[in-house]
């Protein structure tokens, strides 16, 4: 099977927990918070759509990013005191690029597909600004999907678009 591409690009849809706390008209987004930046605006150049929000089964709600990642592009958010988190399309295959202390979490969610040979991981490295990461490379293939879920408050995934 070839990975969900078009152009060469990379389809998938990012999805993570709905971090914005509504009090009437006032708004506060923790993940904004946390990276100083609107994930939005961070985004965008990748989004093949607007974001959009779907409710899960639990009763959480995640956002949902539809992006479009061109060979050899990417992106990596530093992360204070834990490393970064990213992800580049590298000839067709997603590297996700994460801190060293979810490694094992991530391994144990691609367990099957390393085994199948579609994934790889982790390979241990060090961010620009000397924070441990964990690669892995994932053959995405058309309608795969992997998540780590956080309860209610929703997930961290990646869909093949």
């Amino acid at each position: 099977m070839t990975p969900p591409t078009v152009h060469g690009d990379l389809l998938v849809n990012l999805t993570l927990p709905t971090t914005t706390i509504r009090v009437g008209p006032l708004a506060f987004d923790g993940l904004q918070a946390f990276i100083g930046v609107k994930l939005d605006d961070v985004l965008g150049p990748l989004m093949r759509a607007a974001r959009f929000q779907r409710p899960m089964s639990n009763g959480g709600v995640v956002d949902v990013f539809p992006l479009a990642i061109p060979n050899g592009e990417g992106l990596s958010i530093p992360v204070k005191l834990f490393g970064s988190i990213g992800f580049r399309n590298w000839e067709g295959v997603l590297v996700l690029i994460l801190p060293a202390g979810v490694a094992e979490l991530v391994a144990a969610q691609l367990a099957s597909e390393i085994a199948a040979g579609l994934a790889y991981g982790p390979r241990f490295g060090k961010d620009a600004s000397g924070g441990i990461i964990a690669e892995f490379a994932i053959r995405l293939q058309p309608g795969m999907r992997k998540a780590l879920p956080f309860g209610r408050f929703g997930e961290v995934g990646v869909e093949a678009g």
